[in-house]
Formats: structure tokens, C-alpha cells, sequence
């Protein structure tokens, strides 16, 4: 069977992000990647940031992570004091991820640190360029939740 147009662009795009994944967000993701956190505690508290207190299993929909990994990320972050665990009265079984004020404080530094990093990024495309590459990505984001495939399945044994 003949490679389609689409087809090529398809294994393109994996290649692509293939290779981004490993240079960005898995570049090692229990290296401390600023303050004394973790690139996967970073991305707990900037889920904490957007979305305040959240249950541990949307917490872990959020980061793509089976419980027991995120439970793991979270008892260290608790360690840190970045985080409190809370139950419900109501449902002992629901423990909700609270940020604290020291949580903020690192989020807010690694977060300053990062976008220093993608601005250098960024400084070596031109404007149009950027923009292009933002919209693109806006739409690729939009065509990965439409099509609820390989993203959104459901992550066991973690």
C-alpha cells in the first residue's frame, strides 16, 4: 500500500515530537530541574497552580499518571511542604492535594525560571515564526482532545 501525503506527515509528527519529548519534558523528569523540585513535582504544583486543590485521581488525569506514581510525587512533596493532603469529612476515601504558601513561593521561581529558558528558546526564531509555531500547537492540542485516542486512554500499572 502507497504512503499517503497524510501518512508522511504522520510519521513526521511523530518524529518530531518524539524528539522534543526527550529534549523537553522528559529530559529527566526525577532531576531536579530548579529550586530542590523535580521536573514532575514542577508540574504537580503548576497543576495545583491553575486548577487549586484537586482530588488525587484528577490530579493524576491531569498528569498522565497511575495513583500510586502520583502518590509517590505528592508524599515527596508533602515532605517538602509544598503540598498537604486533606480528606473529606464527608468521604474519607477523597484525599484533595493542597498547595501551600511554600508550594506557591517555588512554583512562582521555578516558573520565572522556565520561562527564561523558552524565551532563549524563542529568540532564535523569528516573529512570525513563533507565532506560527504557538498557533500550531493551539491546534494540535485542540485535534489530540478531539480525537481522544492514544492521549486519552486510560494509564494502568504506574
Amino acid at each position: 500500500m502507497a504512503q499517503t501525503p497524510l501518512d508522511a506527515q504522520a510519521a513526521e509528527l511523530d518524529s518530531l515530537l518524539t524528539a522534543l519529548i526527550k529534549r523537553y519534558q522528559f529530559r529527566n523528569r526525577n532531576k531536579i530541574c530548579c529550586e530542590d523540585i523535580t521536573v514532575s513535582q514542577c508540574y504537580v504544583l503548576k497543576a495545583l497552580k491553575e486548577h487549586g486543590a484537586l482530588p488525587m485521581t484528577r490530579l493524576a488525569e491531569l498528569m498522565c499518571l497511575g495513583i500510586s506514581s502520583l502518590t509517590r510525587v505528592v508524599a515527596q512533596l508533602e515532605t517538602k511542604r509544598y503540598v498537604t493532603r486533606r480528606r473529606l469529612p464527608a468521604d474519607l476515601r477523597v484525599c484533595f492535594v493542597v498547595m501551600t504558601a511554600s508550594g506557591k513561593s517555588v512554583v512562582k521561581r521555578a516558573e520565572g525560571m522556565i520561562r527564561r529558558s523558552e524565551r532563549e528558546a524563542l529568540e532564535h526564531m523569528a516573529a512570525a515564526d513563533r507565532e506560527g509555531l504557538l498557533s500550531g500547537l493551539r491546534k494540535l492540542n485542540a485535534a489530540i482532545d478531539a480525537c481522544g485516542t492514544l492521549w486519552n486512554t486510560e494509564r494502568s500499572g504506574e
